[in-house]
């Protein structure tokens, strides 16, 4: 299982979505996705379900959000 980092920070939607999409695609079932974006993605949120990916959301203090994204088979 291999573990990326992004990054997302500072980019004008919908950059961060398509980055994260991009790179999800080239990942492996099982794989690990972690985004750090400027707010919770709730746009990105149900297209990860709908690929049927697993996701745990932690909001940072400073209002920034993590998304951990597990990729599904």
């Amino acid at each position: 299982m291999a573990e990326k980092f992004l990054d997302n920070r500072g980019m004008e939607p919908p950059n961060p979505m398509i980055r994260t999409l991009e790179t999800l695609d080239g990942m492996a079932p099982g794989d690990v996705l972690v985004i750090h974006n400027d707010r919770v993605p709730i746009y990105l949120l149900p297209q990860l379900a709908d690929a049927g990916a697993t996701y745990e959301v932690e909001e940072q203090s400073d209002g920034s959000a993590k998304v951990r994204i597990t990729k599904g088979e």
